[in-house]
């Protein structure tokens, strides 16, 4: 036999397949949402944190940790001692303290930063879970990084409800069984959203979104059984339906849970009546209004079109939710993420290839030889991130950012001075400020006002705008309060600068002035 013609020992060849299996190919829609979160990651971190809010919080949190117990008036703040207050906020507050002890106004920074991501993220994967378009949930991803956009205070207790809204949404959005016929609360809900609450109502007054969006979710409920033509008695007999009315009893509740019992109501219907937050009613000319507008323009169209059946759940929780987000900017994130979770199961069958199937039928690699380019494209673009972002220069090298560059131009030669000539104080100075030298001066003085204004006596705010625009009886004003220290900022307060310097007698002195502030104290004898 000719070995030549002998092919009965030929190992046949094994053609060269892919490593990695095909759901790591990303699109190039993927790979727009990777760009969306990086860019949102180093916007919020380079967003440098004002001067005002989030300081007057830690300076909260600080008092819980000396004192072993929450605050009865504002603090460093003696002026309101007299007036109601309760530090509902406590385990924000708490929480807040804790993130600086470890890094200061940085990791304040770092941390609102990743707050952000992590919620992104949980619109992504969680609210826009399903087989919808990419570039319906990329939308939804950017509509949410721009509701927390303009608003943004740095890593406020109200920027942190984010966490609580997404532990509640969470198993609802997962299981979404109220759509369901005779269908309960799983078990996760059952655990998951009253304990959020719970976290919630101690941390911010919008926890009142909690036991309000579980309502709707039950006379939904009861809604369906009534359109489906039994009776109101029959409907309430129904297990399913007893199971979410007890539900969102207990999320009532437990909002309960806290220090103030119904005190936290109290500040919560306060606040949306008279916010003292800097927050207040949606208008619909703004940022935030626009959001809103396009998301309920773009239910009303998709209510037209969708073939799919609507369950009087979602129509309550949207309306519940537009109602909140109406009364107060804070509610808007709440709005913008029930909105997703109506919206998106109404685009079934509106599209007639969706993303999943398109990778199935491209997924050989004779038809992708470059599958996996958009892949490379977002791990380069992940790594472009982090290497941009601020916190890269602990592990890359490099200068760290300054204090100035972390936070929105704080005095720091006010400051500076102050913790170089220690002694009790009486501080007036603008209330831009007053929040930075309060949490920056290691003796922490008291202050004639904070961000907490609105809490002073109607007197003392009517003198502190007299104080603030200057005049002729500024020294009388201050001696009426006993005031010692006196900062003035030279670039908003000009016309009162020169005033003040030109009044320097035996009774006060120039301590200390740059070009853009001035310091005057009051002579000890």
């Amino acid at each position: 036999m000719d070995p030549a013609n002998d092919k009965s020992k030929e190992v046949p060849q094994q053609a060269a397949g892919p490593i990695l299996s095909d759901r790591y190919a990303l699109s190039a829609i993927d790979f727009g949402v990777v760009c969306l979160l990086v860019a949102s990651y180093l916007l919020f971190y380079y967003l440098p944190l004002p001067t005002v809010g989030v300081w007057r919080d830690i300076a909260v949190g600080r008092s819980i940790l000396d004192q072993a117990q929450l605050p009865q008036h504002p603090v460093q703040m003696p002026l309101a001692a007299a007036g109601s207050y309760r530090a509902t906020n406590w385990l924000a507050d708490l929480s807040l303290a804790l993130i600086d002890r470890v890094g200061g106004p940085e990791a304040i920074s770092l941390a609102g930063t990743l707050m952000v991501s992590g919620y992104l993220l949980f619109v992504y994967f969680v609210l826009c879970r399903g087989d919808y378009p990419q570039w319906l949930k990329l939308a939804a991803v950017f509509l949410t990084a721009a509701t927390l956009f303009f608003p943004w205070q740095g890593l406020s207790p109200a920027s942190a409800s984010a966490i609580r809204l997404a532990l509640f949404l969470a198993p609802l959005a997962i299981f979404a069984r109220w759509r369901q016929p005779e269908c309960g609360p799983s078990i996760w809900t059952w655990i998951f959203s009253p304990l959020a609450i719970v976290a919630w109502a101690n941390s911010h007054w919008t926890f009142i979104a909690g036991p309000m969006l579980m309502t709707a979710i039950a006379c939904g409920v009861i809604g369906d059984g009534l359109f489906a033509g039994k009776s109101l008695r029959e409907t309430l007999a129904t297990s399913s339906v007893q199971a979410w009315v007890w539900l969102a009893q207990i999320c009532w509740f437990v909002t309960l849970l806290n220090p103030f019992g119904f005190g936290v109501w109290a500040e919560a219907f306060a606040q949306i009546t008279h916010p003292l937050d800097g927050s207040g009613p949606l208008v619909l000319a703004s940022g935030l209004g626009g959001i809103v507008i396009v998301q309920v323009i773009a239910f009303a169209c998709l209510l037209r079109m969708s073939r799919v059946p609507f369950r009087t759940g979602d129509a309550l929780l949207l309306v519940v939710a537009g109602i909140m987000a109406a009364l107060n900017i804070h509610f808007v994130l709440a709005f913008v993420a029930v909105a997703t979770i109506v919206c998106l199961p109404l685009t079934r069958g509106m599209f007639a290839t969706s993303a999943a199937e398109k990778k199935t039928e491209t997924s050989s690699s004779e038809q992708r030889p470059l599958r996996f380019a958009f892949t490379l494209l977002s791990l380069l673009a992940i790594w472009i991130g982090f290497a941009l972002s601020p916190i890269s220069a602990a592990v890359l090298g490099g200068t760290p950012r300054t204090l100035a560059q972390a936070v929105d131009d704080p005095p720091l030669g006010v400051v500076n001075y102050l913790n170089e000539h220690q002694q009790p104080r009486f501080v007036f100075a603008p209330v831009a400020w007053s929040d930075w030298i309060a949490y920056a001066t290691a003796d922490a003085p008291n202050l004639f006002a904070t961000s907490d204004f609105d809490r002073l006596p109607q007197q003392a705010q009517f003198d502190y705008r007299r104080l603030v625009q200057g005049g002729a009886q500024w020294k009388r004003v201050l001696d009426r309060y006993a005031v010692d220290t006196l900062v003035i900022d030279k670039r908003t307060q000009a016309d009162f600068a020169t005033q003040a310097l030109g009044d320097v007698d035996q009774q006060w002195q120039l301590a200390w002035e740059s070009d853009r502030a001035l310091i005057l104290q009051r002579r000890i004898d």
